[in-house]
C-alpha cells in the first residue's frame, strides 16, 4: 500500500442509524490514489461500533482503515483534535458520521484541483440538506452568493465552507494551540489553513447534511454563546491583522445581538451582561429598544 495522498477523517458519537451511509459514500469514491480512512468513535453507547465493524470489511483495496474505538469518552473537541492530528495524507477531508457524500468523483475532482493549483489550500463545494426524510436543494449557501475564489478575509466575513464538503492541505499548524478551548473546531482550523493560500468553491451539490439532529440542533441559545466564544478566540488569534479582526468582530457582534434578543434578561441584567458591554453604543440602544420599548 502506497503512502496515502488523502486522509479522510470521520468522527462519530452515537450515530448508529447513520454511520454506515456515511462510510458507504466514502467507499463509493472513484479515485486513482491511495486513501487512509481514520474513524474516531468517541465511546458511543449505542451500536455505532458494531455498525462500523460490519461495513469496514467492505473497504476497497486502495483504502487503509485506521479505526479508533475509544473506551472512554473524550468529548467532541478532543475527539476532533485527536482524529485530525492522526492524518498522514497530503490532503484531508473531514466530516462527521451523520452526513454523507453523493458524488462518486468528488474527492478526485477536489484533489486534482489542489494538485494543479499550489496557491490554493482549501477546495469546498455546495450541498443539500436532509430534513424529515426530505431532500432540500435550496440551502443557506445558495443565498450567500459565495465567490468561486476567496481568501481568508472573505472567510472572516462569513463561514461559507460546509465542513463535510472541504478537502484541504495537511499543513503543520492547521489547529491553533487553543483549539480545545473552542466549542467548535472547523472554522478555527479553516482560518489557520487559509493563512497559507486561497479557497476554491465549486457550486455543485455533492454532499448531504442531516439537519436538526445531533447535539448542535438542540442547544437553543447556547449555540449563540458557543459561536461568540469561538469568535472571541479567533479575534485574539488575528489581533495583529486589522482587516481580519474587524471582519471577525462584526460576525461576533451579530451573534451577541442574536443571543441578547433571545435571552430573557431584566434591564439591570442586560446592562451588566458582559456580551452587551462589548457592543457599540448604537447597537446597545437598538437592543434596549427592541427588548423593552414596545
Amino acid at each position: 500500500m502506497n503512502s496515502p495522498l488523502l486522509s479522510i477523517c470521520l468522527i462519530t458519537y452515537q450515530q448508529e442509524p447513520f454511520i454506515q451511509r456515511a462510510i458507504q459514500g466514502i467507499f463509493e469514491q472513484e479515485v486513482n490514489f491511495a486513501i487512509e480512512l481514520i474513524i474516531s468513535n468517541d465511546c458511543s453507547p449505542d451500536r455505532t461500533h458494531e455498525k462500523i465493524e460490519e461495513i469496514i470489511k467492505e473497504a476497497p483495496e486502495n483504502f487503509t482503515i485506521r479505526y479508533f474505538n475509544h473506551h472512554k469518552n473524550l468529548g467532541m473537541m478532543k475527539n476532533f483534535s485527536f482524529a485530525i492530528e492522526e492524518c498522514k495524507g497530503k490532503y484531508i477531508a473531514y466530516f462527521e458520521g451523520d452526513d454523507y457524500w453523493v458524488y462518486t468523483k468528488k474527492l478526485q475532482t477536489q484533489v486534482d484541483f489542489l494538485e494543479r493549483n499550489q496557491d490554493f489550500v482549501i477546495c469546498c463545494h455546495n450541498l443539500k440538506f436532509l430534513e424529515n426524510n426530505e431532500i432540500i436543494e435550496n440551502v443557506y449557501i445558495d443565498r450567500a452568493n459565495v465567490k468561486e475564489i476567496s481568501d481568508i478575509e472573505d472567510l472572516a466575513k462569513y463561514n461559507f465552507i460546509p465542513t463535510l464538503t472541504a478537502v484541504f492541505r495537511n499543513i503543520e499548524n492547521k489547529l491553533p494551540h487553543w483549539i480545545l478551548e473552542s466549542p467548535i473546531g472547523d472554522l478555527p482550523m479553516f482560518m489557520m489553513i487559509a493563512k497559507y493560500g486561497k479557497i476554491k468553491f465549486i457550486n455543485e451539490k455533492w454532499a448531504v447534511y442531516r439537519s436538526n439532529i445531533g447535539e448542535w440542533s438542540k442547544m437553543g441559545n447556547k449555540k449563540n454563546i458557543n459561536m461568540i466564544r469561538q469568535y472571541n478566540l479567533l479575534i485574539e488569534e488575528f489581533s495583529q491583522d486589522p482587516k481580519i479582526k474587524n471582519n471577525l468582530s462584526k460576525i461576533r457582534n451579530n451573534y451577541i445581538k442574536e443571543y441578547l434578543k433571545i435571552e430573557k434578561l431584566n434591564i439591570i441584567d442586560l446592562f451588566n451582561n458582559p456580551f452587551y458591554k462589548e457592543l457599540s453604543p448604537k447597537d446597545k440602544i437598538k437592543i434596549y429598544f427592541r427588548k423593552y420599548i414596545k
